[in-house]
């Protein structure tokens, strides 16, 4: 049986610099605005501490602004803040976030050696990049957290794909950039794992064992020479 893959899609499969830039610098001027007196170079340091040390969990980027916020701010101002950028956060997300380009041409090549999967707490929309570069076709299993109803780290939406996939967990590899939410989930339930650091999260550090991944790529180039040494 062919070994099954499994991707996440935000900064694995989906390049999401851009994005990350602009939303960086829109929280480090509002938060300017409504006077908190801070510099990039602590902004930095605070927003590193929160992603580094895993002070927010599986709801996504937009957590940082709360997070942000009740750090160096009087407290109420959390919910203001979050509901003045969050239209804003979304609507440009959709614009700037793209494919890595290595997935446009590794896609295909790995479909005629594995089987691949989708296991993501991302929404439909950034599914849909998959269709507009027309790889959907490409993937057996998407396994989406707003449909399961179960996100990652949560072994529920693993279960729903490792069961569609009908293959042993020991046949199937997991690809994502946490190592809280993508590789210890992964690792508990005896997949391997693949860690890529063209992300965000790249400053995450193993805090046990089950944090640790099998392999580790600096980018998606990467990652047939890493399969083909896992497959032989």
């Amino acid at each position: 049986m062919r070994p099954f893959i499994f991707f996440d899609l935000g900064q694995t499969l989906i390049d999401e610099w851009s994005y990350v830039t602009y939303f960086d610098k829109l929280l480090f001027q509002t938060l300017n605005d409504y006077g908190a007196r801070i510099d990039q170079r602590n902004y930095y340091a605070l927003r590193n501490d929160l992603v580094r040390n895993r002070k927010f969990g599986s709801s996504g980027f937009l957590e940082i602004i709360s997070l942000m916020v009740r750090l160096i701010l009087p407290r109420g101002y959390d919910s203001v803040i979050f509901d003045d950028l969050k239209t804003d956060l979304l609507e440009n997300k959709r614009k700037l976030v793209k494919l890595f380009s290595q997935a446009n041409y590794l896609i295909p090549l790995l479909s005629k050696k594995y089987s691949l999967g989708i296991i993501s707490n991302n929404s439909s929309g950034s599914a849909n990049l998959l269709v507009l570069n027309g790889l959907d076709k490409h993937f057996k299993i998407v396994c989406l957290a707003e449909d399961i109803g179960s996100r990652k780290p949560n072994h529920e939406i693993f279960h729903k794909a490792l069961l569609d996939s009908n293959s042993s967990i020991d046949n199937c590899i997991m690809v994502g950039d946490r190592l809280d939410i993508d590789i210890l989930p992964a690792n508990e339930l005896g997949m391997k794992t693949i860690r890529t650091l063209d992300s965000l999260y790249k400053i995450q550090e193993p805090v046990n064992k089950k944090e640790t991944p099998l392999f580790t790529i600096s980018s998606l180039s990467e990652l047939p020479k890493v399969l083909s040494r896992i497959s032989s």
